[in-house]
């Protein structure tokens, strides 16, 4: 839930909602977490209708790596911080690459 994010992760959460929004008028589209993190990882970078700007992918990376998080959507406890280590093991296993 937001009100248990710390200052950093509510800035993470707040610029992929922000994302979201631009992309698909939807303040949390589904898949976004995973979406926003393949931007990271490669060279793509739109999603929906929306290009990913050069300042917004740096503030990304900037906010995760500070956090040592990745804002992640669970319908029970909704935006939740997971750690990078955790993320970064539910990602591969969920798009069965290495990343």
């Amino acid at each position: 839930m937001l009100k248990d994010l710390n200052g950093d992760q509510l800035q993470l959460e707040e610029l992929m909602s922000s994302i979201s929004e631009a992309g698909y008028s939807a303040g949390w589209m589904e898949g976004l977490e995973y979406e926003l993190w393949v931007i990271l990882n490669s060279t793509k970078r739109n999603y929906g209708r929306h290009i990913v700007t050069e300042e917004q992918f740096q503030q990304l990376k900037y906010l995760s790596d500070k956090c040592g998080c990745w804002i992640v959507f669970d319908d029970e406890k909704e935006e939740t911080a997971l750690d990078l280590e955790s993320w970064r093991k539910g990602f591969s296993e969920k798009m069965g690459t290495s990343r």
